[in-house]
C-alpha cells in the first residue's frame, strides 16, 4: 500500500465514496469537500516536487536534481476540519528542499471551498490556480508547465465525474433548482453559475 503514490489513494478513495456514499453519522457535502481539496493539495504539491526535480515520477535524467524519500504526513486546518497532507520529500539536493506551497496553503486553507466546488462545477482552468498561488509580489508559487500537468490532470477528473454511470441508483426524488448569480473572484470578467439537480434515493 505504501508504494502506491498519495494521489492515487486518494482517488481511489474519492472513487469508493462516489460509489459507496457515507454512512448516517457523515455529511457528504462535507466529505466531498475534504476529499476533493486533499486530491488539489496533493497533486499540486506533486508537481512542485517534480518541477524541483525537473523530471517526472519513476523518469531518469541525464541532469541529476536530487531524488524522492518518500513523504511527511502533515494536517492542515480547515472549516470543515483537518486534511491529511503527505508532503513530498526530496534527498541529495544541492539545497534542502522546502515547499514554498505547503507554507502558503497553511495560511490560505480557506480558498479551498471555493476551488473544490469550481472543480466538480464545471472544472478548473489555468487561470483559476495560477491566480489562486500567486503570492503577495505578484509571484505565482508553481511554474506554468506545472499549473497545466495539474489542470489536464484535473480536467481528466472532472469529464470522468460528469459522466460515471448513475444507472445503479434507484432514485425516488429529484429535486431540480437553479442559482443565476454573478460571481468574480478573482479580477476579470464576471462569470455565471447554474445549480443544481440532486436525487435522493431514500437509503440511509
Amino acid at each position: 500500500m505504501t508504494s502506491i503514490p498519495p494521489t492515487e489513494r486518494i482517488c481511489e478513495a474519492i472513487s469508493e465514496f462516489l460509489i459507496k456514499g457515507i454512512s448516517d453519522s457523515g455529511d457528504v457535502t462535507n466529505t466531498l469537500f475534504l476529499l476533493g481539496a486533499q486530491r488539489l493539495i496533493q497533486e499540486l504539491l506533486e508537481q512542485e516536487a517534480t518541477d524541483y526535480l525537473g523530471r517526472e515520477r519513476h523518469e531518469r535524467s541525464d541532469e541529476n536534481k536530487g531524488l524522492r524519500n518518500g513523504y511527511k504526513e502533515r494536517q492542515l486546518k480547515s472549516a470543515e476540519g483537518l486534511i491529511p497532507v503527505f508532503l513530498p520529500q526530496l534527498r541529495d539536493t544541492e539545497e534542502t528542499y522546502s515547499s514554498k506551497l505547503w507554507s502558503f496553503v497553511k495560511g490560505n486553507s480557506d480558498v479551498f471551498r471555493y476551488l473544490v466546488a469550481e472543480m466538480y462545477a464545471r472544472g478548473l482552468s489555468t487561470r483559476d490556480i495560477e491566480a489562486t498561488f500567486t503570492d503577495e509580489k505578484g509571484n505565482c508559487l508553481i511554474s506554468k508547465s506545472a499549473v497545466s500537468e495539474v489542470t489536464e490532470s484535473l480536467w481528466e477528473e472532472y469529464v470522468a465525474f460528469t459522466k460515471r454511470d448513475l444507472s445503479g441508483f434507484e432514485v425516488a426524488y429529484i429535486f431540480l433548482d437553479a442559482v443565476y448569480e454573478p460571481m468574480r473572484m478573482f479580477k476579470g470578467p464576471k462569470e455565471r453559475r447554474n445549480l443544481v439537480r440532486l436525487g435522493y434515493t431514500g437509503q440511509r
